[in-house]
Formats: structure tokens, sequence, C-alpha cells
């Protein structure tokens, strides 16, 4: 058995994309099902098949003939599945430099600086990431709709994943679930913390109904959080946070809850002060945090992906390599 993939953009309709399956049958795969290959191998969603099979010319083909998905493959059949993919509807393409830490066929990962917001909003019609990545797409001639894989809050900076099909989308959603996908996170937390590493498994809700803040108790969405002290200053520290779950200001509810809230956090930590003295005063302007790593599965190259992004200017600044570490 041997399978293939690769993109193929049509150059006369810059308006649409096509990504091409290809999967050659072996002896091995004598009987099975093209839908076999098409839902259980590939997994692809019922959305994608849908458009392969009744809106694409040779959208589904065996040995280069349309077919039928429940055709039975013999030793050497070559199914071929096109999947499409057109520009996004209500995102208007913006030129603005991205930081592209990663790209294949199937999935694009970002660097995402602080302030930016991700997908357009009251007062960011035309600012988001979304639409930045938008025009990029439209440069390559390689429409494609805007999926967020995961989701970072405006002033959180770092790593973020955009699916280039529904079918890759989901991919990423179960190995989420799964824990295959993962993200880390660099946060600066207040205080001095007593153990090395810790666990937050506290629900987290809505203050009151309508409120923009969370709040860590019982009756809320069940959240667990993960983390380690990389390194304890005077009074505060640098962690590596996990989560299991994604909730809304998840890491900055929890790590409240547990009375160590991330410098210059305005919801969470408001009556944050402090300035480095020993580096002649500074602030952070935003909750310290940045994801900084994340692996996945890529099922379609059937390898692993591992991707890191450098901390940030203003993170750097409160972790100089000659501040004593304390713990």
């Amino acid at each position: 058995m041997r399978t293939k993939t690769e993109t193929d953009h049509i150059q006369m309709q810059p308006e649409i994309t096509r990504r091409i399956f290809t999967f050659t049958a072996s002896a091995e795969d004598e009987g099975r099902s093209a839908r076999d290959i098409i839902l259980y191998r590939w997994k692809m969603v019922h959305h994608d098949v849908a458009r392969a099979k009744y809106d694409t010319p040779n959208g589904i083909t065996v040995n280069g003939e349309v077919s039928y998905i429940n055709r039975r493959l013999h030793e050497g059949d070559v199914l071929q599945v096109i999947l499409t993919d057109f520009p996004p509807e209500n995102i208007v393409p913006e030129k603005h430099p991205i930081e592209v830490v990663y790209e294949d066929e199937d999935i694009i990962c970002l660097n995402k600086p602080a302030g930016v917001v991700v997908h357009p909003s009251h007062g960011h019609y035309s600012d988001s990431l979304a639409n930045y990545l938008a025009y990029y797409f439209k440069m390559k001639h390689e429409p494609h709709e805007i999926r967020t894989v995961g989701r970072l809050d405006k002033d959180t900076s770092g790593l973020i994943l955009f699916a280039k099909s529904r079918t890759m989308a989901a991919h990423m959603t179960e190995q989420a679930g799964k824990g295959i996908h993962t993200k880390t996170y660099y946060a600066l937390a207040a205080g001095r913390f007593e153990h090395s590493s810790g666990k937050i498994e506290v629900p987290i809700e809505r203050e009151f109904e309508g409120a923009k803040k969370r709040v860590a108790r019982e009756g809320g969405d069940y959240a667990l959080t993960m983390y380690e002290v990389i390194r304890q200053y005077e009074d505060y520290a640098l962690l590596d946070v996990r989560i299991a779950t994604g909730r809304t200001h998840q890491i900055r509810v929890h790590m409240n809850h547990i009375g160590h809230p991330l410098l210059g956090d305005p919801i969470y930590n408001p009556d944050y002060v402090y300035q480095n003295s020993a580096e002649g005063g500074r602030r952070l302007e935003r909750a310290a945090l940045h994801a900084a790593r994340v692996s996945f599965y890529q099922p379609f190259l059937e390898k692993k992906i591992v991707l890191s992004a450098e901390m940030p200017e203003d993170f750097r600044f409160f972790v100089p390599e000659h501040t004593p570490v304390l713990f």
C-alpha cells in the first residue's frame, strides 16, 4: 500500500484551491471499498466528501474514471479524491506581515504578536490575524476559509494553527481530545511558589451571565491546568503551563484562583504595579502569556510535528540570565 498527497492550484481560477489525495491499493487492500479509505483511513468529513462527489468535476475517481465511494478496490487501483476550498466570504484580505512558523498542504502555523485579535470583531474589521492570513493565501493564489485550531486571546502572543480544510480541522479537534495535539505556554505569575509543579482542576464559568470575566468555582465547565516552575524570582516566577481543556481565559483564571495571577493581567490582576527596578523599571502592558510550543500528528504526512516560538521581548526583559534564581 502506498499513499501520496500533493497540492494542485488551478492557475486559471485562482479563487479555487484543490487538495488532491491519492491512494494506491496493495494486495492487502483487495476488496476494500473506496468509502473505507475516504471515511476511515483519511477520516474525511462528510461536508468535504459531498463537495468532492457533487460539486467537483472528477472529484472522486478510481483509475481516472469517476467512481462511487462504495466501489471495491483491487491491487493496483488508484483512488483519487479532490477537496476544493474557496476564499472566506466575510473576511477582507489585508496586507500585513505575518510570521509563518510552519506550513504544508493541510495546515499553517503563525506566531501571533500580542495585541492582535485572531478573528474580525467589533473595532477590528480588517486588522485581525485572519485578515492578514487571507491576504497571504490570496497572494499565493491558494484561497482558504479561515479555520482556527484552538484560540488565543488578543494579548496572548505565540503559536496558533489554522487548518486548510474541514477534514484537517476535524483531525486536530480529535487529537486535542486525545492529548495528541498539545500546546505549552510560558507565563509570568506573581508571588512565590511553594512547589515546583502543580495541577489545578477546578471548573470555570462566567462571573455572572453576560460577564467577560470568568471565575473558578463549582458548577462551571470542567477545566484542567498543569504548570511547572522554570525560574522563581523574588516576587514572581516563570512557568511552563499546559492545559488539558480549552476554556476561555483558562490559564489566567486558574493562576488567579491559586493566588498567582499573571503579571500585567488587567482583568485578573488589576492591582499589578510590578516594575523590574533592577533593570531600570518596566511594566508588562498585557497578561504575561505566550504560546511557546505546539505538537501534533500530521496524518497525511504520517509524522509528528513539533513547533516552537521564542520568548517575546517583553518576557525576556523579566527573565534576564543574570537575575538571581531563588527556586
